[in-house]
């Protein structure tokens, strides 16, 4: 069965990379949550997309020249819906925390200390229900050096081969868009390399989650974890 990995928790319907959003993603079905990294000006790690505060919070400006005491009294849910008013910018350690037991986490390193990263995972006994990537090299490069042993993604338009992922990028899991999906023995390919697959999908075409449900991947990175996760079920009872 392909599993849900929801996108900054249920974006669509709660402020992303809150706890509001992580706990409706699984509700709705979602079996890994996907959050961004990023450190305060004090090296407190947080759950933000952005490098700067001013789209998803009520603060202006880059968080890592703001203090963990500021971040904190921040409302990071009332630019989405006013019900969301008072939703706080997440600490790592206490996102984590709550999800710990309930979701598997998939963690993309915006920019932070990826040492802070590792020893947090270590110390929460959650190597086993995490992954990562980041676009950003030094932090890949770091955080290879630091946790070998830690499941690391990485995109086929970034490896630019499936032969690559391992043997370059030191990674375990493809991550490939419908498009790629589609393209003749790709994930043959991909599964012959020893890779796990992992599609990414932004849309709310109930037709391609259905594909995707079909092709049999192993993990589908997306916004709408409601509409895939009826695709698999009725997936899975056609199969049955």
């Amino acid at each position: 069965m392909t599993r849900i990995v929801s996108h900054r928790g249920a974006n669509t319907f709660a402020p992303e990379n809150t706890f509001a959003a992580a706990d409706l993603a699984l509700g709705q079905g979602a079996d890994y949550i996907e959050l961004d990294v990023r450190e305060s000006a004090d090296g407190v790690l947080y759950v933000l997309h952005d490098e700067t505060l001013d789209r998803t919070t009520n603060g202006a400006g880059p968080i890592g020249h703001m203090l963990s005491d500021e971040i904190d009294m921040l409302d990071a849910g009332s630019w989405f819906d006013a019900s969301f008013s008072g939703a706080v910018v997440p600490r790592l350690d206490a996102y984590l925390e709550h999800l710990r037991g309930r979701a598997g986490v998939y963690l993309e390193l915006k920019y932070c200390d990826p040492a802070k990263v590792v020893a947090l995972i270590r110390d929460l006994g959650m190597v086993r229900d995490t992954f990562y990537f980041s676009f950003c090299e030094e932090m890949r490069r770091d955080l290879q050096v630091i946790a070998p042993e830690f499941r690391k993604m990485m995109t086929l338009d970034m490896a630019k081969s499936p032969s690559l992922v391992g043997a370059v990028h030191h990674a375990s899991i493809i991550e490939v868009t419908v498009e790629q999906m589609r393209r003749p023995g790709i994930v043959a390919t991909c599964r012959k390399a020893g890779l796990e697959i992992m599609v990414y999908y932004g849309g709310s075409d109930i037709a391609i989650h259905r594909e995707v449900a079909a092709a049999g991947v192993d993990y589908i990175n997306l916004d709408r974890p409601d509409l895939f996760d009826a695709a698999r079920r009725d997936q899975d009872g056609a199969a049955a």
